[in-house]
């Protein structure tokens, strides 16, 4: 028995040693194979070592132009003629534009009348005078003229639409010799074919006066003034014609 004690001992230091070997290799982490990096998952990547993702860029705020100034003005048509009565009924009144001329012409039936002329703006704007220091400011919309004129100090305003030849509607007018005058009628003919003249016995004066006129054939564009026969032709901002 005593000879197998070193025995014991030499098996139960191995045993011990085995044992320490095994712990050691426990505790100690297996390292990565040389050439080899340890994969992350990017989902265990801490949220502190991430960078900031680029904010992304804001567009330049688009520039916005300023809307200018609104007209109450519409663009007025080159060419046209409008006719109507003035609002209250108590005259009509006629417009003739061509190219930028226009001709005018208000009329009650009686001592009331006026020719006028002048022009109409880009914006639209219409600008007229006339004899007995008529005077008449408009502007046209879309397919009317909107304004306001005197004529032997009664003042009228006026909205009118525009009218087309091919009806007969519009403004007509004549210059003629009659026992030895020179007088100048005006006529306006309504769509409906209600019409209204006037007469200017002494057309050459500054101050002219104003009767009521003859009543116009407007199939012949003829009338009868004192015994002389009176031939009208149309004033038209479309042809052109009476400018």
């Amino acid at each position: 028995m005593k000879r197998n004690t070193p025995l014991i001992t030499l098996l139960t230091g191995a045993a011990l040693g085995v044992v320490l070997l095994v712990a050691s290799m426990l505790q100690t982490p297996t390292k990565s194979p040389t050439g080899y990096s340890s994969t992350v998952s990017p989902s265990a990547a801490s949220p502190a070592s991430s960078a900031p993702a680029a904010p992304a860029s804001s567009p330049a705020p688009a520039s916005v132009s300023a809307s200018p100034t609104a007209t109450p003005y519409a663009a007025a048509p080159a060419k046209a003629n409008y006719a109507g009565k003035v609002n209250g009924g108590g005259a009509s009144i006629a417009i003739s534009v061509h190219d930028g001329q226009v001709i005018a012409y208000i009329c009650n039936g009686s001592t009331v009348e006026a020719w006028l002329s002048g022009t109409v703006g880009s914006d639209g704007k219409v600008t007229m005078t006339g004899k007995n220091q008529a005077t008449l400011d408009a502007a046209s919309g879309v397919g009317e003229m909107t304004g306001d004129v005197i004529a032997h100090g009664t003042d009228f305003n006026f909205s009118v639409n525009t009218v087309s030849k091919s009806s007969g509607a519009g403004l007509y007018q004549t210059t003629a010799k009659v026992g030895g005058d020179t007088v100048k009628a005006g006529w306006i003919v309504l769509a409906n074919g209600y019409q209204v003249g006037g007469v200017e016995p002494d057309s050459t004066s500054a101050t002219p006066s104003a009767v009521g006129a003859p009543r116009l054939n407007v199939a012949t564009r003829t009338a009868t003034y004192k015994g002389t026969v009176l031939h009208a032709i149309p004033v038209s901002g479309v042809t052109g014609s009476g400018f």
